[in-house]
């Protein structure tokens, strides 16, 4: 995470309406007149939680019998035993071999390209699909059309391993029929591993990380590594769970949750690129909230805590776009939970949430390290008069507008300084290792 101070002053700003946010799919980033300063309390916002809570489902360690998946030593006549390991998962998924597999039983994928797999299962407990210890199996896409209780772990998943590529999401879990329990843990998802000779139009044009697909209830994508992706991780499978992954690199929006019941927690979303001046028509988000296929309409229980969201973090980075960290344009917005989120953006929507209604923002930090106007700000918002009974407090940002709710209760929402700001981000990556690691069990990335 970088840490560089702009001598920027901070200003605070209270009650002053300042614009609209966008709408789904391409928001629209507004700015509002500079009010008068007010003073700002004294007390500081409390630290980061020192242990994040995991709302998903972790199945206990496999029990069953291990099959074996090896490109290198298996064979078309296999039977899936260590001494004589199938081939590819693509091909074991042609033939039906998978069918042998049992509720509680593990397959073991060791290195080599596996093919692209895509299947669908419904099992009474966990099969895990997982890299063998010390391997990095290759896929070049993955699929779970339909399923429940599937745990896939340890995968490396890119288009790049591929003859010929394809467009859309590299992994896609629960699209096409009814899917819960589906687990996608400490994989690494990219489209190409190094952008640096790519145009704008190849950010445009590049894949989609994971999809969390629309027919899913509990799905869960934890400590993946998700590179060089378009839109990185879309959420639209309900109650389901991002945490502790690593999105790097992005040209759409970092996250996106669209369904009722999502947790998106202690994540660090970094990079965005290709911008609207450069000419790409999309407003990227670090998180972007919308009702799934409609965009306007009521959304409730979200939760969005402990999550770094940092613009980028080279000042040389070509194709450099600016950042909404949290924006949520498009509801109403019921019972929000925003806290404990660390955000670094060169874009004034730090936080903010629109119509939104019973909703708590507390223990946010907001700010920017880049000497322009735009100047990160934690706001209630609105489009049709619906914000209401929201709270606001123990806050560090740039400026705070909450007119729009006239029943606000805000307490204890201070200037942000560089101080605060590094201190919290240290304390909330410490967090965020402890529970992680602190590189990526695949890719190696520090986080």
């Amino acid at each position: 995470m970088s840490a560089v101070l702009n001598g920027v002053p901070a200003i605070t700003i209270h009650g002053a309406h300042c614009g609209s946010g966008g709408s789904s799919g391409a928001n629209t980033s507004t700015a509002g007149p500079a009010a008068a300063p007010t003073a700002a309390p004294s007390t500081p916002a409390p630290s980061t939680p020192t242990t994040p809570p995991s709302t998903g489902t972790t199945p206990p360690a496999s029990t069953g019998q291990s099959f074996h998946i090896d490109p290198a030593n298996g064979s078309p006549q296999g039977d899936g035993s260590a001494a004589n390991p199938w081939q590819t998962l693509e091909a074991v998924i042609a033939r039906g071999d998978l069918s042998q597999v049992q509720p509680g039983d593990q397959v073991l994928l060791h290195n080599g390209y596996h093919g692209e797999a895509s299947f669908s299962g419904q099992n009474t407990d966990f099969i895990t699909i997982a890299a063998a210890p010390g391997e990095k199996p290759q896929l070049g896409r993955l699929e779970i059309r339909e399923g429940e209780k599937w745990k896939l772990v340890g995968l490396t998943v890119s288009p790049s391993f591929t003859s010929a590529g394809y467009s859309g999401s590299i992994v896609t879990l629960g699209e096409r029929g009814p899917s819960t329990d589906l687990i996608l843990e400490d994989c690494y998802i990219y489209s190409a591993l190094s952008n640096l000779s790519w145009s704008l139009q190849d950010w445009i044009d590049t894949n989609n990380g994971v999809n969390l697909g629309r027919h899913g209830t509990g799905l869960t994508a934890r400590n993946n590594h998700i590179l060089n992706t378009r839109f990185a991780l879309s959420i639209s499978s309900f109650d389901s769970l991002a945490e502790g992954n690593i999105i790097e690199n992005f040209s759409g929006d970092g996250i996106r949750a669209t369904r009722d019941g999502i947790t998106v927690q202690y994540n660090i979303i970094k990079n965005a690129y290709a911008s609207e001046t450069a000419g790409d028509a999309n407003h990227d988000d670090g998180i972007q909230c919308f009702l799934f296929n409609v965009g306007t309409g009521t959304l409730r229980r979200l939760t969005i805590r402990g999550n770094i969201i940092n613009n980028r973090e080279d000042p040389q980075q070509l194709f450099p776009s600016p950042l909404q960290g949290i924006g949520f344009f498009d509801g109403p917005l019921v019972d929000f939970l925003i806290e404990d989120n660390v955000i670094e953006t060169d874009h004034w929507h730090g936080i903010s949430l629109y119509d939104a209604q019973n909703s708590v923002i507390s223990g946010n930090v907001v700010d920017t390290l880049w000497n322009t106007q735009r100047q990160p700000w934690i706001k209630l918002g609105e489009k049709n008069n619906l914000a209401n009974g929201n709270t606001v407090r123990n806050n560090y940002a740039r400026s705070f507008h909450l007119s729009s709710d006239s029943n606000v209760s805000a307490s204890n929402n201070l200037v942000v300084t560089a101080a605060v700001r590094i201190a919290q981000q240290q304390a909330l990556l410490g967090t965020i290792t402890q529970q992680f690691g602190k590189s990526h069990p695949v890719s190696n990335t520090t986080r």
